[in-house]
């Protein structure tokens, strides 16, 4: 089921004192809107990107890319990355989470360092279970189920003594 909510922005006017819940209020105004628009207009799954790779049997290297989550988040590898397989065994899955990471401490009035920036960054990570198993039913491209969670980048199976990787296909709709 798609999730949906009323949108609710600031409406500044001369005079008025703003508070740090006014200026949260914007930013979560516009950040809600693009994630609607990702959602609905290019859907969920990989855009670009984010090639799965196994480097002389021991290491997955993840291309750089972006792609997108259920609830719209953009999710953006910008660096070559690389995991070790080391001591696994099976078959896992490699998945990529939107991740927001607090940056720039500053003193706060009360004295106490605050964080004054938000990175927003991604996770990779080797999962024992198919993070979108749930999603028969609204496949990648479609607007998803609304709720961010981690994103499917490739299956990766070991057969003998070589590993096997079922990359992710591009799957997210481009809008042109």
């Amino acid at each position: 089921m798609t999730h949906f909510h009323q949108f609710e922005r600031p409406r500044y006017f001369p005079g008025q004192l703003l508070t740090e819940d006014d200026l949260q209020a914007e930013q979560d105004y516009f950040r809600g809107k693009s994630r609607l628009h990702n959602r609905l207009m290019h859907g969920w799954g990989v855009i670009s990107g984010l090639g799965v790779t196994v480097d002389q049997g021991t290491t997955l290297v993840v291309a750089p890319g972006l792609a997108l989550d259920c609830a719209g988040n953009e999710l953006v590898l910008t660096n070559l990355e690389r995991l070790s397989l080391s001591g696994l065994s099976g078959r896992h899955y490699l998945a990529i989470e939107y991740l927001e990471v607090p940056v720039t401490p500053v003193p706060s009035p009360g004295g106490k360092a605050q964080y004054s920036r938000i990175r927003e960054s991604v996770s990779l990570k080797r999962l024992d279970t198919n993070p979108c198993l749930g999603h028969a039913h609204i496949g990648p491209g479609s607007p998803g189920c609304g709720l961010p969670h981690a994103l499917r980048l490739a299956t990766i199976s070991r057969r003998g003594a070589h590993w096997r990787v079922s990359a992710a296909r591009p799957t997210a709709r481009r809008r042109k």
